[in-house]
């Protein structure tokens, strides 16, 4: 034989060749992480495991037990005497509540019978109106119509038309501001004109002839008694469309318009007596209307 067989090497990885015979081992991984020197974090929790920490906790221990036993007094303290504090004030406030309670609820009492009165007694008159208005409607429904019909006609814009609704006034028509007096004064007190003259011809002979020749009544005589009041309750306009008409005649008079120095006093007395309502209007055209119905057959 030629020569001894070289000795079984096992296989290196990444291909590396293998050591000679007789090279010195290299060393292991194991071996250079004992020969580097520590971490700084190791050095650092080296230096905080050899404080002396059992010696300084049997030092802090008393200064801790005293503090917690004074922090526990001054909190007994405090709410002692915060109980007794809130005792005497519920205790006070109690009182003070009940004396306001004995003082206050005959004023209180007083008070909303007071205002209920005073609620009632405003309440009371549109009530009365509201009563009236529903009593007439058909007298509402036409003098809306005669003011839109005649507003329209004068070419004024209208703006909007309520026929009727239970409140004072009843029904109204908005409309552009006239003009002229004339116009206004066709929109306020045609619509009387007309209610005057319908009151007097249902009222006439409803009245006068039971009244002369003792004629039983009828259903038609009631019927032109509910009419006949009706028209006459809504002939005169309302406030607010008698305070425009005034107020124009008044800024008239100024001018020396003829028609507003005719007209100015009638408008201011029919502004007056509509001013508080539905009520006084009514009271005054039925008045009317009765007498110049009776009148016709003296």
């Amino acid at each position: 034989m030629s020569g001894a067989l070289d000795p079984i090497q096992e296989d290196l990885p990444l291909g590396l060749p293998a050591s000679p015979p007789g090279a010195t081992p290299r060393p292991s991984a194991a071996q250079l992480a004992d020969d580097l020197p520590p971490s700084l974090f190791e050095q650092f929790w080296r230096q905080l495991r050899g404080l002396p920490w059992a010696r300084w906790r049997a030092q802090a221990a008393p200064v801790l037990k005293s503090g917690a036993e004074q922090v526990s007094a001054v909190a007994k303290v405090a709410v002692t005497r915060g109980g007794a504090a809130a005792r005497v004030a519920a205790a006070r406030s109690g009182t003070v509540a009940r004396v306001a309670v004995k003082r206050g609820a005959p004023y209180t009492v007083q008070l909303a019978k007071a205002t209920a009165q005073i609620s009632l007694i405003r309440a009371f008159p549109l009530l009365i109106a509201r009563t009236i208005h529903l009593f007439g409607y058909p007298a509402v429904v036409l003098r809306t119509g005669l003011q839109f019909a005649i507003a329209h006609r004068a070419g004024l814009a209208i703006d909007e038309v309520v026929y009727f609704r239970v409140d004072d006034p009843a029904g109204y028509t908005v409309y552009e501001a006239p003009p002229r007096l004339g116009t206004a004064i066709a929109i306020a007190y045609a619509p009387t004109l007309v209610l005057s003259v319908l009151a007097i011809a249902c009222l006439a002979p409803a009245l006068t002839p039971r009244l002369v020749l003792h004629l039983p009544p009828t259903w038609i005589t009631w019927v032109q008694l509910w009419l006949g009041l009706a028209f006459a309750a809504h002939a005169l306009p309302s406030y607010e469309e008698a305070g425009p008409v005034a107020e124009q005649a008044r800024i008239g008079v100024v001018k020396a318009d003829p028609v507003s120095v005719f007209w100015v006093i009638p408008a201011q007395i029919v502004a007056i007596v509509t001013r508080f309502g539905g009520i006084l209007p009514a009271i005054a055209g039925v008045l009317a209307c009765w007498w110049l119905a009776g009148a016709l057959f003296h």
